[in-house]
């Protein structure tokens, strides 16, 4: 059955329509014969975007100055690159030579030329648009519409132009992260420079490429899906992008493939006056699916925090965890989302007690094996995700730890002190941080207590073990002025001393735990020089270690996990690998935690540890290897298991990254995008049966850019496609992805977020059009308005005659932040049908002054408030979204607020 029409007259296409689709035209088709004739016969579909000039005038002063948002993009992304050694810049203006002259430079087959040709007489011939933003102060003539940077595009990034990829760097576009994407694209200028798809995809066919390299590669499958849905006759921007496009990408995934990583582009504009019209086309054959999955990990996961270490459930922001350079950042962002499907489920050498199962797209720091039979020669780090990993790679955990403070010489730790029925005072109990004195903290930690009231603080010893006993002995003397109490078991063979003193309990107490169970080796230790630390795990070894001459094996153990993961982390930041294994016990007994110092190393433990003279080494051999800052660890098993549960994921201040069950784990972020001038662009998606697409932008460009894009889908039967749009950057934004549902069951969604500050308009919605029966949809869009800022809702909802069992959710929310900001919406809801639900609603609201003041009185400034009732505003859109797009919104939208208050 062909799909349905939409039941309106001719005489009713108003070309004014406040939606930005005139009804009544038919759905788009395609055609490929029709299609073969540039600027021949096309079906006509319904406009979804506005036809939007974009300003290439030079501003005023007053506008490049508006206030507050987006305080420091000029600092970070404002810079210009020397436009001397460009390949070819094409001069100012729109004219039929100038579109010759792009088609001749790339090369390209008749019939593109001719289709731009026929799409500039379309441009000329419409006007400029009424409605939505102010489009009459561009000057068409004052725009170079093509520059090229460089003369090829590159697959090794290597081989990219130095200045172009310092450019990319600047912007935020890290190596680590162009190597863990599926695929990447580094549009400057009007065309690609640097485009690569991974292997693995390759080999199953997915294409991801630059256009231009696709139309010379892939010409016939270019031509039978180009302009089918977005025809050069459509609207004004769309005319003019398919005059003078260049740039922008190709994908094309066979039946069947499923892409569970990112496919991404970056663009950049440098030249001043300058248009970027990229034109993407993505085409999901049946059963295909392009979704990035974000990597995430199982409830349980223990992460390292600056308190030890957290089961990734419990982490909260504001926490501080252990990052890939070994210091602590804070957690500013954390997820928790359902999962089903494949897990990987990682264990690695040196920790047998660990393991570790993540979601496919998790990233790791990986060196790859190269080499079978032994460790690799050189470790070179790079970030990979779980089903890239093979066993034998090494993963990585830094070896050294920066707590973030200078090393104490003296430890200073305030305690209470009673007096009688007077009240207590805080004295300040000075100790030296001395070799002598860290032993004698390894020491107490491995055989120490205090009791509840803190009186005084007992080490426990064997009876045979007279010389550590003479060495608290001298210890304490030296440092309290105290002398102990003896006392000798009668059960066990050993003999404990006292030392009755409030301010030596309590300062042993306070700094390194009072019960077997609070026991801990606090992170200020890690500041230490290495003679002091090696001292402190002397002390442990006294307590608690052991040599076996049989095994030769050095061992320390320990009834507290805690204790034993800080002790194994103290000998590698000294140079001195361990394993970590745990026996179990039956209850009462606790569990027993056995670190065993690598053979290879016990030279330099016998050295530095315990102060002998070394033995020669016996071992050669070891599990893992100390290399560039980090122990690398043999994976030793992966394996795959089907999983329906929780996962979490963790974005991190700086450094994205954080210590997961002992091993380097990497989020994903998404860049920030910046500008200089016009951006319009033509984005077209095919969704063949049973497919899946999700297409996301986060856009933050400049504020002197007309921000003009067309974007339009279809999605056949049982295909699912998805629109992620938040907007945050540009003077003007008039954008309005849409969907044609034209098979039974598909299903389209779009998700959008608009935040206009001084002197900007985001128009911004959507358009699902309904032209099949038992189709789905939903929009859910939110919009934040600031210091006069205006943000616009412009949608439609259409049911088409035929399509019965429609159902349909539309809900737009607008939040002003003062008085002056403004927020209009101009929903468009066409129900041909008789059999649909279809529900809108739309609420705004402003800050409250009892919101802000509640959070002020629980020690939030204005500032923080505000930023805080925003983020709850857009919580219930951006937890939909994929982790690394909703971290960037967070921090865009924290980027905004700044400078708000006041």
């Amino acid at each position: 059955m062909s799909p349905p029409r939409l039941a309106v007259r001719p005489d009713q296409r108003a070309p004014e329509d406040p939606s930005g689709l005139p009804a009544g035209a038919y759905l788009p088709r395609y055609d490929r014969r029709r299609n073969r004739q540039a600027g021949g016969p096309v079906n006509k579909p319904p406009t979804d975007a506005a036809t939007l000039p974009a300003s290439a005038k030079e501003f005023t002063e007053e506008e490049r100055s508006l206030g507050g948002i987006n305080s420091d993009y000029e600092e970070k992304f404002g810079f210009h690159d020397s436009e001397e050694g460009y390949a070819y810049k094409a001069p100012k203006g729109l004219t039929r030579e100038v579109v010759e002259n792009i088609s001749e430079y790339k090369d390209e087959p008749e019939w593109m030329r001719q289709f731009r040709l026929k799409a500039l007489d379309h441009f000329e011939s419409r006007p400029t648009p009424g409605w939505g933003g102010d489009l009459e102060q561009i000057d068409w003539n004052d725009i170079h519409y093509f520059v090229r940077a460089s003369e090829k595009n590159s697959r090794d990034w290597s081989e990219v132009p130095e200045d172009i990829k310092n450019t990319f760097d600047r912007l935020g576009i890290p190596e680590a992260e162009r190597k863990f994407l599926a695929g990447v694209g580094a549009q400057y200028e009007s065309e690609v420079v640097y485009h690569q798809v991974n292997e693995k995809l390759e080999a199953q066919g997915v294409i991801f490429t630059d256009m231009d390299t696709a139309l010379r590669e892939h010409e016939d499958l270019v031509r039978e899906y180009w302009a089918t849905i977005i025809p050069p006759n459509d609207n004004k921007l769309a005319a003019l992008n398919s005059a003078v496009w260049s740039g922008g990408s190709f994908v094309y995934v066979p039946a069947g493939v499923k892409v569970e990583m990112p496919l991404q582009a970056y663009f950049r504009i440098n030249t001043e006056n300058m248009g970027q019209f990229e034109r993407t086309l993505i085409i999901a054959e049946e059963g295909a699916d392009v979704h990035y999955i974000e990597g995430c990990a199982i409830a349980g996961s223990m992460v390292r925090t600056r308190d030890g270490e957290k089961p990734i459930e419990e982490i909260e922001e504001w926490d501080e965890v252990l990052t890939h350079e070994g210091r602590f950042r804070r957690v500013y962002r954390t997820m928790r989302r359902p999962f089903r499907g494949p897990l990987h489920h990682l264990r690695f050498q040196g920790e047998a007690y660990r393991s570790l199962a993540v979601t496919p797209g998790h990233p790791f720091l990986v060196a790859k094996r190269k080499r079978l039979r032994d460790h690799n020669l050189t470790f070179e780090g790079e970030w990979l995700t779980a089903q890239e990993l093979e066993k034998g790679d090494y993963l990585a955990l830094p070896t050294a730890i920066d707590p973030g403070h200078e090393p104490d010489e003296g430890r200073l730790e305030p305690v209470s002190i009673g007096h009688g029925r007077g009240a207590a005072t805080v004295e300040h109990v000075d100790v030296d941080v001395t070799p002598h004195t860290c032993r004698l903290f390894g020491l107490y930690i491995a055989e120490g207590s205090v009791p509840s009231n803190t009186s005084y603080v007992n080490f426990d010893s064997a009876t045979h073990e007279t010389e550590i006993r003479g060495f608290v002995r001298d210890a304490m003397t030296d440092q309290f002025g105290l002398e102990p109490y003896e006392h000798h078991y009668e059960d066990r063979a050993g003999i404990s001393l006292s030392y009755g003193s409030v301010r030596a309990a309590r300062f042993f107490s306070q700094s390194f735990g009072r019960t077997i169970e609070e026991l801990r080796i606090p992170d200020w230790v890690f500041a230490l020089g290495k003679d002091e630390r090696a001292a402190l795990v002397r002390g442990l070894y006294d307590g608690e270690g052991s040599y076996d001459e049989g095994l030769d094996l050095y061992r320390i153990n320990q009834t507290n996990r805690d204790v034993a993961q800080r002790l194994r982390e103290l000998l590698l930041s000294i140079g001195i690998r361990a394993s970590l294994s745990c026996s179990t016990r039956d209850e009462p007994r606790r569990d027993m935690w056995q670190l065993a110092i690598c053979k290879v190393d016990h030279p330099r433990f016998e050295e530095l540890v315990l102060r002998e003279v070394p033995r020669p080494v016996r071992a050669t051999h070891a599990q893992s290897v100390i290399s560039n800052g980090y122990l690398w660890m043999p994976i030793s098993s992966i394996e795959k298991i089907d999983a329906n549960c929780e996962v979490f994921n963790l974005s991190v201040e700086e450094d994205e990254s954080y210590i997961c069950e002992g091993v380097v784990s990497h989020n994903c972020t998404a860049p920030v995008y910046s500008t200089d001038s016009l951006h319009s662009a033509v984005v077209e998606i095919v969704a063949k049966p049973s497919s899946r697409v999700r297409y996301t932008t986060v856009q933050n460009w400049s504020q002197n850019v007309f921000n003009l894009v067309t974007k339009r889908a279809v999605a056949h039967e049982d295909a699912t496609m998805e629109w992620v749009d938040c907007n945050l950057g540009s003077k003007l934004t008039m954008k309005y992805p849409s969907i044609y549902l034209l098979g039974e069951r598909a299903h389209g969604e779009i998700l959008s977020i608009a935040f206009a500050g001084a002197g900007q308009h985001q128009d911004a919605g959507g358009k699902i059009i309904h032209a099949a029966p038992k189709t789905t949809s939903s929009i859910f869009s939110k919009s934040i308005s600031k210091d006069r800022g205006r943000t616009s809702y412009r949608g439609l909802l259409e049911v088409a005659d035929g399509a019965h069992d429609v159902k349909s959710t539309v809900v737009c929310d607008a939040l002003l932040l003062d008085e002056e900001s403004r927020s209009d919406t101009y929903p468009t809801i066409r129900i041909g049908e008789n059999d649909v639900e279809v529900a809108h609603e739309a609420t705004v609201s402003k800050v409250g002054d009892e919101q802000v003041f509640y959070l002020q009185a629980h020690g939030l400034d204005e500032e923080e408030a505000n930023k805080m009732i925003v983020n709850g505003f857009i919580e219930p859109i951006t937890k939909e979204l994929p982790m690394e797009y909703a971290v960037e919104m967070n921090r865009l939208i924290e980027l905004q607020m700044e400078g708000s208050i006041g």
